[in-house]
């Protein structure tokens, strides 16, 4: 503000002695306006990821239920033939840790190619955000670890005689 009340004054040819002729406005208001309203955006977005994240974990449970059940007559002989309740609980659970990683690779996938999109349509540069992206599948795996849990437990506690005799 100094520099500026300076610069007008030379512009303007004033007088030491002379009072200011002009007034300088500063857009501080103007940018806490913008920053509140980027912090409603903000907590919105998380809002939106955070049910986003719950929905896609219950639908990744329904299908790992889905699986157990369409899959009991192979648990039966699993069991029957000597694999260990801890066996099929870590087999289910790899498979939903990974189902739900590669739905995470997809996103992180679409997420650079729509980021170089728009960074070729504003000719700007592209920037790959490792921090995100590592935070992003840390999470997908973790929803996945969480929505496996119960299909993997249910799994493991079939009784082998009724699941080989399951239709």
């Amino acid at each position: 503000m100094g520099e500026a009340t300076g610069l007008m004054r030379i512009i303007r040819k004033l007088a030491l002695d002379e009072e200011n002729n002009f007034y300088l406005s500063k857009s501080d208001s103007l940018a806490e306006v913008l920053f509140r309203s980027l912090q409603s955006v903000s907590f919105a977005a998380i809002l939106i990821g955070f049910i986003t994240l719950l929905g896609s974990s219950i639908g990744l449970m329904n299908i790992m239920l889905v699986a157990v059940a369409e899959r009991t007559r192979e648990i039966g002989v699993t069991k029957a033939l000597g694999a260990t309740a801890s066996t099929i609980r870590t087999q289910f659970l790899l498979e939903a840790i990974l189902i739900s990683l590669m739905g995470g690779l997809l996103g992180v996938i679409l997420g650079m190619l729509a980021g170089n999109i728009v960074s070729l349509l504003l000719k700007t540069a592209f920037i790959v955000p490792w921090l995100w992206i590592a935070i992003g599948i840390a999470l997908c795996g973790t929803v996945g670890l969480a929505s496996g849990l119960y299909p993997a437990f249910k799994a493991s506690r079939m009784d082998p005689i009724v699941a080989l005799r399951y239709e």
